[in-house]
């Protein structure tokens, strides 16, 4: 089983599938944050968020210790403008499209890279924000 990226919006319904793939992307992470950081854009893990409940949750399910897990202040869950999604993927896009060899499967990642398009210009149309969880 490998890891996925996969969007969540801040509306429960919007009316169409934001299912994704993201297995490409999660499996050249770091192909991406390289491509990133030589464009001076966020990298993907830089968008991942979880609420503090889910964040708790899944401190349970690694094994931590249930005190260790009261205690800690976990941050609140941060959102993202549709847009800014559109541009990480246009800029993205461009940049394997120019430079396939800097991903071990550019065919991959460029197919989740429009997925994730079609669920940000979706979004934006609702005026929904999204981040980005992992799936293990």
């Amino acid at each position: 089983m490998s890891a996925a990226y996969f969007i969540v919006l801040d509306k429960e319904n919007p009316g169409f599938d934001t299912m994704v793939n993201g297995k490409f992307l999660a499996q050249d992470a770091k192909g991406l944050e390289k491509i990133s950081k030589a464009l001076g854009i966020h990298r993907f893990d830089d968008y991942v968020s979880y609420s503090p409940e889910e964040a708790r949750a899944m401190m349970e399910d690694l094994g931590s210790d249930p005190e260790e897990i009261e205690e800690t202040e976990l941050p609140e869950q941060k959102w993202f403008a549709a847009q800014e999604g559109l541009d990480l993927v246009a800029k993205l896009n461009s940049h394997i499209r120019a430079n396939p060899k800097a991903v071990k499967n550019a065919k991959g990642v460029l197919a989740d890279l429009e997925e994730y398009r079609a669920v940000f210009e979706n979004a934006k149309k609702i005026g929904a924000r999204w981040n980005l969880q992992v799936d293990f």
